[in-house]
């Protein structure tokens, strides 16, 4: 038995065509790469942007006369563990390092690097969230609010100084600006999350404004800040640049019980204390590293 005549056989097979197509390919030929352009792409946008918003937003209050300072607002739910306001100038230098990772991670240089690809996104995680609590310490009062947004900064540094660490320290840009950087920023905020949170408690009325039970209260956080910065160094085997962040923060609360404001020998001899482990542990675990 004959089959259709070739005409019919090519009108059914464009029909078959029509109904079920072949899938279409991107551009590209890679399926989700298209995806991936646009998300380093955002990356890249916000690790720019997002530094340089930084002292900006900072300077909000000073300089526009939006809201209260953030000194104000610290002196108003001032404990122990607040360090002595000098210690804060080292956001001059984060806000430097950052702005010079924004601008390198978007030259042709860094911006298809492992490191921007692997740290991208947590640290522009960490700043933008910085930002956040700079806004809002600015326009409300201490509080839990603002205990929540430095904890999402903290997850958020935490997570790019993991990160670094598993990445190759083989060039002047990793070296002297990336694990500085990741390495203060998760330092410093490891300490000041918990004068955050002492600052909230005393808002809220659980942390006691004076006597034995606020320097009680006090050595208690110190101790909890400091388990968890012990916490970081045991898990990184070292990290000088962390380890000096938080000592910073630790002698500028022990300065602060003892010269800055109320004296508090007990407050001062556990920060005192939690110095000298801190760059102990620094030291011997970083002493026990492999080599690279």
């Amino acid at each position: 038995m004959a089959g259709p005549p070739p005409t019919y056989a090519a009108a059914l097979a464009g029909r078959g065509a029509v109904d079920n197509p072949a899938p279409r390919q991107p551009l590209t030929g890679q399926p989700g790469e298209e995806f991936r352009m646009t998300s380093d792409k955002l990356r890249t946008v916000l690790n720019l942007v997002l530094p340089l918003a930084q002292p900006l937003v900072g300077a909000m209050a000073p300089l526009l006369g939006i809201g209260h300072t953030q000194a104000e607002m610290s002196a108003r739910s001032q404990t122990p563990v607040v360090p002595q306001g000098y210690a804060f100038s080292i956001w001059g230098l984060l806000f430097a390092l950052s702005i010079a990772w924004g601008i390198w991670q978007a030259l042709p240089a860094g911006r298809d690097s492992l490191a921007a690809r692997r740290l991208g996104w947590p640290l522009a995680a960490a700043f933008g969230f910085s930002i956040l609590w700079m806004v809002l310490s600015q326009l409300t009062e201490n509080g839990w609010h603002l205990v929540l947004v430095i904890l999402c900064v903290l997850a958020a540094a935490l997570t790019a100084f993991f990160v670094e660490l598993r990445l190759p320290r083989d060039g002047r840009v990793q070296r002297w600006l990336i694990h500085p950087l990741v390495g203060m920023l998760a330092g410093w905020v490891s300490v000041a999350t918990f004068a955050n949170i002492a600052g909230a408690a005393m808002v809220s009325g659980a942390f006691p404004p004076s006597g034995v039970g606020n320097t009680v209260a006090a050595v208690l956080i110190l101790l909890a800040a400091g388990g968890l910065t012990l916490g970081v160094l045991w898990a990184a085997r070292g990290a000088l640049w962390y380890a000096a962040a938080v000592a910073w923060a630790l002698i500028a609360i022990l300065y602060a019980n003892t010269a800055g404001r109320d004296f508090n020998l007990v407050v001062a001899l556990a920060s005192g204390a939690l110095v000298a482990v801190v760059l102990a542990m620094a030291w011997q675990r970083r002493r026990l590293r492999a080599p690279a």
